[in-house]
């Protein structure tokens, strides 16, 4: 998912288009792969919030 959502974002600034929840989103899934959760899916970012 991380890799996909890089791909998306180099992607939309190869042609100057913003993606701003997408930039977001690729920073949350960095975060849970910093924390060994990179082979989990979406549901790793639903675990986050639940547990705040």
């Amino acid at each position: 998912m991380f890799k996909d959502l890089g791909l998306a974002v180099d992607a939309a600034r190869s042609v100057k288009q913003p993606v701003f929840m997408g930039a977001l989103a690729q920073q949350l899934y960095q975060s849970m792969s910093q924390q060994g959760l990179g082979g989990i899916d979406f549901s790793c970012i639903i675990k986050l919030y639940a547990e705040h």
